[in-house]
C-alpha cells in the first residue's frame, strides 16, 4: 500500500460527485418525461453524467493506493463501459419498434443494463473495502469495518426500490453519504498531522 498519497481531498471530491447526483436523482424524479419539464429532464440528466465522469479522476488516485481501490476502479470502468454500450444500443433501435418485442437485440441489452449494474455493486464493495483498509493502515480515528455500511446500504437501497414510496431510498443514500463524510473528516485530521 503507497502510504504516501492523501486520501482526504479525493474523497471529498468524490463525496461532492455523489452528493450532486443524489440531489439530481431527487429533482429528476419529479420530472416528466413528456410534461413541460422535458428540458429540465435533460439538464440533470447531463449534469448527472458529468459529476460521475468527474468521479473517475478520484477512483485513479485512488487506485494507486491499494489492490482493492485498482479493483475498484477497473470495475467503474467496466460499468461506466456497460453504460455507454446500452446508450449507443438505445440510439440504434428503430423509433417503431415495441419495447416488449422479444427479440435478441432486446434480450443483449438487458443482459449489458445487467452487467453495469453488477459492475456499479462490485466497484462499491471494492471502494469500501479498500477505504476500510486504508482507514487500518494509517490508524485513522474511525472505527474499523464501518466505512462498509455504505456499501451494505446500497444493498438494502435495492431491497427498498421495491417498496411503493422513494422516501426510505433517500434517507440511506443520505445515511451513506454521512458516513463517508465522518471517514473523509478522520482521513483529514490524520493526514494533517502527518504533514
Amino acid at each position: 500500500m503507497n502510504n504516501n498519497i492523501p486520501i482526504a481531498r479525493w474523497l471529498s471530491m468524490f463525496w461532492l460527485c455523489s452528493a450532486v447526483s443524489l440531489v439530481l436523482g431527487q429533482f429528476s424524479g419529479s420530472v416528466t418525461l413528456n410534461g413541460t419539464n422535458g428540458a429540465a429532464l435533460t439538464v440533470t440528466g447531463i449534469l448527472g453524467i458529468f459529476c460521475t465522469l468527474v468521479q473517475f479522476y478520484p477512483f485513479y488516485r485512488f487506485s494507486r493506493l491499494s489492490e482493492r481501490l485498482q479493483r475498484a476502479f477497473t470495475a467503474s470502468v467496466l460499468g461506466m463501459a456497460a453504460i455507454v454500450v446500452e446508450l449507443l444500443a438505445v440510439m440504434l433501435v428503430p423509433s417503431d419498434t415495441a419495447t416488449y418485442t422479444p427479440s435478441a437485440f432486446y434480450r443483449l441489452f438487458i443482459l449489458i443494463t445487467l452487467a453495469g449494474v453488477i459492475a456499479a455493486y462490485v466497484s462499491q464493495f471494492w471502494l469500501y473495502t479498500g477505504l476500510d483498509d486504508v482507514c487500518t493502515e494509517r490508524g485513522y480515528d474511525f472505527p474499523p469495518k464501518r466505512i462498509r455500511w455504505c456499501f451494505y446500504l446500497s444493498l438494502i437501497n435495492i431491497l427498498l426500490r421495491m417498496l411503493p414510496t422513494s422516501i426510505p431510498i433517500f434517507l440511506s443514500q443520505i445515511a451513506s453519504l454521512v458516513l463517508l463524510a465522518l471517514f473523509i473528516r478522520a482521513a483529514y485530521q490524520a493526514e494533517k498531522l502527518t504533514v
